[in-house]
């Protein structure tokens, strides 16, 4: 048996968290500003034509998230493309954060069908937030 380990790549680890704290602080000042947009909106607007503007929002909300549930679908399947071309995961040449022990033959198909059952997960998913998105973005029509 094989007993090969992929290393960790340090400036991944430290890209990943940089990048992760910048995205925690945007979300934190996004719902911040969110929270002082509904304060306005809510002493401006009646009820109803709070709700217009509130399912207009969710709705962009829900098609943008659906977009990016298609970009991680897309990952998935990229990956399970690369494990069944190289016949190992994880794949030669990608970074990875942590040592990660190389699996290959039946170990790494199973890997590559998980991957492929989460690609089509998310496009489920994101068939339900475009779904909903149409809904409301056609009741706020």
């Amino acid at each position: 048996m094989d007993h090969d380990v992929q290393p960790a790549d340090r400036r991944l680890r430290r890209t990943s968290a940089i990048v992760l704290t910048l995205a925690a602080a945007a979300a934190l000042l996004l719902v911040l500003a969110f929270r002082h947009w509904l304060a306005l909106r809510a002493e401006a607007l009646s009820t109803t034509q709070l709700v217009f503007e509130l399912r207009r929002g969710i709705g962009g909300a829900l098609l943008a998230a659906g977009l990016c549930l298609l970009l991680l679908a897309g990952h998935a399947l990229r990956q399970a493309r690369r494990i069944a071309a190289d016949g190992r995961w994880p794949p030669a040449g990608m970074r990875m954060l942590r040592d990660t022990p190389v699996r290959r033959g039946a170990a790494a198909l199973r890997i590559r069908r998980r991957r492929l059952a989460g690609a089509a997960a998310l496009v489920a998913l994101a068939a339900g937030c475009g779904a909903a998105a149409w809904r409301l973005l056609a009741q706020s029509l």
